[in-house]
């Protein structure tokens, strides 16, 4: 189902029930619905506990153990894992077992390019369209943000902040592009969780770029505007080396 780094040591055997609980704990008791596809569900509960570090790098990844945390037969959580792997989120080794993958830097730099392409080309035209009714949306939007920060609500700030970009697309009838950013920018969003929880700044410096982003939308300039953007989507990396100094080994690889 996939193919393993060098640098990524093979996983070892661990103890069922500890691995049971910690994919419960990762999962958060999100429940299974009895009248959706379950490998969907499970997907999509698994990505997300990956993406936001619940699961980190070179956490083990037992099917009996997924399977007996949230319910089911091992032939969904299997699916599931085979389309994580087909995102390169998780990694198989033949006769050994599965883990998360690590955060591969490359992936980041990839999905960090299609992002900016695709958000700045449609910024180019919005600032040409944009209404009054569509700019008060976003400036509520941005008042969300900084309630969110107030509050210390990590979790909200990062849905707000989504919706902040996918209206900007959606505003341009571009609903369709936020859907291939989504898939595109798995890795570069592991970053951005791992930035959220652990540097108190990051949440901070990203209000302030979507507020001159805002900002200069409302004002039509739209040469600031698209330079704007692009400086906020390359703001991540800025922080790698950073998190690569003091993040575990092998959690950040080329």
């Amino acid at each position: 189902m996939g193919t393993s780094s060098a640098r990524t040591q093979i996983p070892m055997r661990v103890d069922l029930d500890e691995a049971r609980e910690q994919i419960a704990a990762a999962l958060d008791g999100a429940p299974i619905n009895p009248r959706l596809p379950y490998a969907e569900q499970l997907h999509a509960q698994l990505r997300r506990a990956i993406v936001r570090g619940r699961l980190p790098p070179g956490t083990p990844l037992s099917e009996v153990a997924i399977a007996s945390a949230v319910g089911v037969s091992r032939t969904p959580v299997r699916e599931a894992l085979r389309l994580l792997v087909q995102e390169e989120l998780v990694l198989v080794f033949p006769q050994a077992g599965t883990l998360v993958a690590p955060v591969r830097l490359g992936l980041i730099h990839q999905s960090r390019f299609i992002r900016r392409a695709l958000e700045c080309a449609n910024l180019a035209d919005l600032v040409k369209c944009v209404n009054d009714a569509q700019l008060a949306e976003l400036e509520g939007l941005i008042a969300g943000q900084r309630a969110a920060l107030d509050a210390g609500c990590t979790d909200e700030f990062f849905r707000l902040d989504e919706a902040m970009h996918r209206r900007m697309l959606e505003f341009t009838g571009r609903e369709g592009v936020w859907s291939q950013i989504e898939a595109s920018k798995l890795h570069f969003d592991r970053v951005r969780w791992l930035l959220l929880e652990r540097v108190t700044e990051h949440a901070e410096r990203a209000f302030r770029e979507h507020k001159v982003i805002i900002q200069r939308l409302a004002a039509r300039d739209g040469t600031r505007l698209v330079k704007s953007m692009h400086q906020h989507i390359d703001a991540v990396a800025n922080h790698l080396l950073e998190l690569r100094g003091r993040a575990p080994e092998g959690y950040l690889v080329d």
